[in-house]
């Protein structure tokens, strides 16, 4: 019996110890090499911070460009008359300079039209030109002209022939002719004030009387 007893005893103290120390080191790798758990508790981690993420707002800080004409901007001209008030309306494509123009390029370019307008525009009395609204979609500016009808007056003074402009307020021109001379019919019409209305009817009267 003590043979067995000694025997158990042999195989049961070494088993105990290799369980022991399998436990310690068990413990030991759990301590300082977590592994798995700590992977686990990273990816819970990030998870929550991106769902955190989608949820707060977006600001977006891009820079928002300034709105240009385009090749496909309406673009309207109001011819307005400022002897008789008739306002015309005209949509035109815009000029090959305007395109790619913010406001301030276009009024800086408006600006300098005025300063030198088209001929066509100056045979029609053009006065000033302005923009009055500007978006990509339309753009539409005014023209203002103020070019005096034809009209003439044919007035007495000191005895001579004298062109008045249609309003009686300038001298058009001094023609020379001694009133005397004319027809008696002639004479009267032009004592009343006698009205041309072109400037070519005017030149034929000075080349028939003239000397």
């Amino acid at each position: 019996m003590k043979f067995v007893k000694r025997i158990s005893l042999f195989f049961i103290y070494p088993v105990t110890m290799f369980g022991l120390g399998f436990a310690a080191n068990m413990a030991i790798n759990e301590f300082f090499y977590p592994g798995p758990q700590i992977e686990k508790r990273v990816i819970k981690e990030n998870t929550d911070l991106s769902a955190e993420s989608s949820a707060m707002p977006v600001i977006e800080t891009g820079y928002q460009a300034e709105p240009v004409i385009s090749a496909d901007t309406s673009y309207v001209v109001l011819s307005y008359d400022a002897i008789s008030g008739i306002m015309e309306e005209n949509e035109e494509i815009p000029p090959d300079k305007y395109i790619g123009l913010t406001r301030q390029g276009l009024e800086e370019e408006l600006k300098e039209y005025g300063e030198s307008p088209s001929l066509p525009d100056l045979e029609k009395g053009f006065s000033h030109i302005e923009l009055l609204s500007f978006s990509p979609a339309r753009v539409v500016v005014r023209k203002s002209y103020e070019r005096e009808e034809e009209g003439f007056f044919l007035v007495n003074e000191n005895h001579n022939v004298v062109v008045y402009d249609k309003s009686l307020t300038h001298v058009y021109m001094e023609t020379g002719i001694p009133v005397e001379e004319l027809p008696w019919t002639l004479q009267r019409e032009i004592l009343h004030m006698k009205y041309i209305e072109t400037e070519s009817e005017l030149y034929n009267f000075l080349e028939s009387y003239s000397s």
